[in-house]
């Protein structure tokens, strides 16, 4: 199945409250390894925004990125536009990722307390039969 960058990185933390909650085995299972796959995606699109942040921020005199004591990054700004283009490309790269999913009975046939939110959260891991 085909998903976007920016769709796994939206969906990583609401995927990772899913398992706490109480849902059946199948479920759980197919959520689980799903997460596995979207964190190995999520890995390489981390390691490729680096490079991309290397490229565009603000460097002190040693050369390095200047990190802030936020944590924020600041981008120079003669490379904003250059920035937002590269980072709207990387998050709009389609993966093609093995989805794990799980027919819609089994959360159908039983009271699982599930937000309209969580299940579109997960519409894409759900057969309809």
């Amino acid at each position: 199945m085909k998903l976007t960058n920016e769709r796994l990185l939206n969906d990583a933390a609401g995927l990772s409250q899913l398992t706490q909650k109480s849902l059946p085995v199948k479920v759980s299972y197919a959520i689980a390894k799903n997460i596995a796959k979207i964190q190995s995606e999520l890995k390489v699109y981390g390691e490729e925004k680096e490079k991309l942040i290397e490229k565009y921020s603000v460097k002190g005199e040693d050369g390095k990125t200047i990190v802030e004591d936020d944590n924020k990054i600041t981008i120079s700004k003669e490379f904003l536009a250059d920035w937002e283009k590269d980072i709207k490309e990387l998050q709009e790269i389609e993966v093609e990722i093995d989805i794990h999913q799980f027919n819609i009975d089994s959360l159908v046939n039983g009271n699982y307390d599930m937000s309209p939110g969580e299940l579109m959260l997960i519409d894409y891991m759900i057969i309809e039969e």
